[in-house]
C-alpha cells in the first residue's frame, strides 16, 4: 500500500483540485441566500476582503509589493471577475444552480476568445470547429430546447451564463498573467480582484437595486460561505496552482467545479435536471474535455 508523500500533496494539480471543488459550492450557497446580484456580489466579496486582509499583510510584509503592472492586472481581472458574479448570479435562478455553473464553466472555450484579442494569438481550428456543437448543447443544458427545464427564465439564463463564461475566461488570463509575473504573490492579485469585483458591484447596485445591509441570520451564514469558500479559499487555492501548470492541464482540472455544483444542487436544493439538460451538459462536458485534452502542454505560460 503506497501513501502519499509531502511532495504530492503539495503539487499544483492538487491544489487546482481542492479549489474546484471548494468553488463548487458557491452557486448552492447563493441560491440560499436568495439575495439580489449586487447585494450577493458585494457581500461576497466584502466579506473576503475581511479576510484576505491579514493574509495580504503577512504576503506584503515577506515578499514586498509587487510591481505596479501585476498590481493593475490583479484589478483588471477583478473587473472581469465581478460582470462574472453579477451576470452568473442571475443566471443562477434563471437556469438553475448546477446548471448555471455547467455554462458558466465554458470558459475553456472562452479563454482562447480572450487571448485572442489580448495577445493576437490564433484561434486553434478545433475549437472553431467545436463552437456550434457547444452553442447546442449548451441551449439544451440550459433548457433552451427540450422540455420544461429548471429555473424561471432558461433563455435570459443561457445567455447570461455564457457572458459570464467570457468574464470568467478575463479573469482567468490576468490573474494567469499575475501568477506568472510574480510568482510568490498569491493572495496580492486575488485581493486586487476581489476589491475591484465589490466595487463594481456598488456601482451596479447604484444603479439598479442598491445593496442590502439589512439581512436575515440565514443570508448572512449562506454569504459568509460563500466568501470563504467560494472567494477566499477556492481562488486561492486556485490561483496558486494556476500559473504552474499548462492551461489545458489548469482547464481540464476546473471542470470538477461544474461537476460537483450539478451533483451539490441535487441534495441540497431538489435540483434534478431533465434528461435532456443531463445530456446537453455531457456534450459541453465532454467536448471541452476533448479539446484541453488535446492541448500542447508543453508550457504553463501559453496563452
Amino acid at each position: 500500500m503506497t501513501t502519499a508523500t509531502p511532495r504530492a500533496l503539495t503539487a499544483p494539480p492538487v491544489w487546482v483540485v481542492l479549489g474546484a471543488l471548494s468553488l463548487s459550492s458557491s452557486s448552492i450557497l447563493i441560491a440560499i441566500a436568495g439575495t439580489p446580484t449586487a447585494t450577493t456580489t458585494f457581500w461576497r466579496c466584502g466579506l473576503a476582503l475581511v479576510l484576505l486582509a491579514p493574509l495580504l499583510a503577512w504576503e506584503l510584509r515577506r515578499h514586498g509589493l509587487p510591481d505596479r503592472r501585476t498590481l493593475w492586472m490583479g484589478s483588471l481581472a477583478g473587473v472581469f471577475l465581478g460582470a462574472d458574479f453579477l451576470l452568473w448570479n442571475v443566471s443562477i435562478g434563471d437556469v438553475g444552480a448546477g446548471i448555471a455553473t455547467v455554462l458558466a464553466n465554458l470558459q475553456v472555450v472562452m479563454f482562447p476568445l480572450v487571448a485572442r484579442v489580448f495577445t493576437g494569438v490564433r484561434l486553434d481550428r478545433r475549437f472553431v470547429l467545436a463552437l456550434p456543437v457547444l452553442l447546442v448543447a449548451a441551449a439544451a443544458a440550459g433548457g433552451v430546447i427540450g422540455p420544461v427545464a429548471l429555473g424561471e427564465n432558461p433563455l435570459r439564463g443561457t445567455v447570461f451564463a455564457l457572458t459570464a463564461a467570457l468574464g470568467y475566461s478575463g479573469f482567468l488570463y490576468f490573474s494567469r498573467e499575475c501568477g506568472v509575473r510574480a510568482p510568490r504573490h498569491v493572495v496580492t492579485p486575488v485581493f486586487f480582484a476581489t476589491a475591484s469585483a465589490a466595487a463594481l458591484a456598488v456601482v451596479f447596485g447604484g444603479l439598479t437595486t442598491g445593496i442590502q445591509f439589512s439581512l436575515g441570520p440565514r443570508t448572512w451564514l449562506a454569504l459568509a460561505l460563500v466568501a470563504v469558500f467560494g472567494q477566499v479559499l477556492g481562488w486561492l487555492l486556485v490561483g496558486w496552482g494556476l500559473p504552474r501548470l499548462a492551461p489545458a492541464v489548469s482547464s481540464a482540472l476546473l471542470l470538477l467545479q461544474p461537476i460537483g455544483a450539478v451533483l451539490l444542487a441535487m441534495v441540497v436544493l431538489g435540483e434534478v435536471p431533465s434528461v435532456t439538460q443531463v445530456a446537453g451538459g455531457a456534450v459541453v462536458l465532454a467536448v471541452v474535455w476533448l479539446l484541453v485534452a488535446g492541448k500542447p502542454r508543453n508550457s504553463p505560460h501559453q496563452g
